[in-house]
């Protein structure tokens, strides 16, 4: 299916205003669709469908097939209701196509989206199917994966710009991928958007948390942002995955090769892909991290890396907040760097500038 894709043309998302949570049919179907069907090899008969993994947001299966020549072979489908699934199974594919460009040998091949044939209100992702061993992969392995992304991929915007084609989403949650031109616009406004949704989670009345977020939008991320596009130098947009955890990088089972899926790309900055490799709760942390650096090096000024980093990772644990409207801990999570970093940086951008003047 060919589609431009559909805008967020208001924010936030009005679908999502009720609780952010999603419905999901219980059983999977017993009868494939027949416009998933014609997505198959011609010739192709269904044996057999079945539950695939775990997922709030969307309902996922497993399509066990019978080939025109006598071989067997699986498919994954995804799908999801209404216009957020219309969102979620476009930018799934667009996501994945993308990244699987670069990496073929690690990213289950994308096939096709579109909806029903039976349900025009039912949206569908179906891609090819790979047995995965639920483990945390192997430092070098993954992180080499990564960098040839990054790597190859970088300069390659088809606008030259910071975004996407379409919004991705990060679980439910919508990420506005509209163009910038710079990477501290681009990232301002992720950061904003995702605050906007934890909000309507859990609410507005944390005058210090307020107050916090204001600092962040205003002081810290200027600060740790603007100097990598400032005094002559740039950032050539890369793609970014922007969801890299070990429940969406697995091992094979079958070929022992990394697969890497669930993407929410954008081109950005290539270190904010690293981002969610630093909360404990990923079980990835330094030996990914170090690894990464040995590979691709720091962005100057390389005595902000790790604060970068931590405002990089800040974005998810506002994402899991939002997530979960009846826990404060990650919200806290926030907080605590939140405070940290403005206290740290409580004059902003002027802060760097004037350690540039005495040089």
């Amino acid at each position: 299916m060919s589609d431009d894709g559909p805008a967020l043309k208001e924010w936030p998302p009005v679908e999502l205003i009720a609780g952010l949570s999603l419905e999901t049919t219980a059983e999977p179907e017993s009868e494939l669709d027949e416009k998933v069907h014609s997505e198959l090899l011609p010739g192709t008969e269904v044996l057999e469908i079945t539950p695939s993994g775990a997922s709030a947001w969307v309902q996922t299966v497993r399509i066990r097939t019978r080939q025109k020549d006598g071989t067997t072979k699986d498919y994954f489908k995804k799908s999801q209701s209404g216009s957020v699934g219309r969102r979620m199974m476009l930018g799934t594919f667009a996501s994945e196509k993308a990244f699987y460009e670069y990496a073929p040998h690690n990213i289950p091949k994308p096939i096709a989206w579109g909806n029903y044939k039976s349900n025009e209100d039912m949206w569908f992702y179906l891609a090819e199917y790979h047995d995965m061993v639920d483990e945390v992969p192997d430092p070098q392995q993954f992180v080499s994966i990564i960098v040839k992304i990054h790597q190859e991929s970088v300069g390659k915007s088809p606008t030259g710009k910071f975004g996407f084609d379409v919004p991705t989403h990060l679980a439910n949650i919508p990420s506005d991928n509209g163009w910038e031109d710079t990477w501290e616009k681009f990232f301002t406004k992720a950061m904003k958007r995702m605050l906007e949704l934890e909000e309507l989670s859990h609410g507005k009345d944390d005058e210090e948390f307020e107050e916090l977020k204001e600092k962040l939008l205003t002081k810290v991320i200027p600060r740790l942002l603007r100097p990598l596009e400032s005094g002559g130098r740039k950032v050539t947009p890369c793609l970014v995955h922007s969801d890299l955890w070990p429940g969406n990088c697995m091992p094979d089972a079958d070929t022992d090769e990394i697969m890497i899926f669930d993407s929410c790309a954008y081109w950005g900055h290539n270190e904010s892909d690293l981002g969610s490799w630093r909360a404990p709760r990923y079980r990835m942390g330094k030996p990914f991290l170090r690894e990464y650096q040995r590979r691709m090096g720091m962005s100057y000024p390389e005595e902000d890396w790790d604060d970068r980093n931590a405002l990089y990772a800040m974005r998810y644990d506002i994402l899991v907040s939002a997530l979960f409207p009846n826990s404060d801990k990650f919200r806290n999570l926030a907080r605590d760097e939140m405070k940290r970093m403005s206290e740290k940086y409580s004059n902003g951008f002027d802060d760097f500038e004037e350690v540039i003047s005495q040089n």
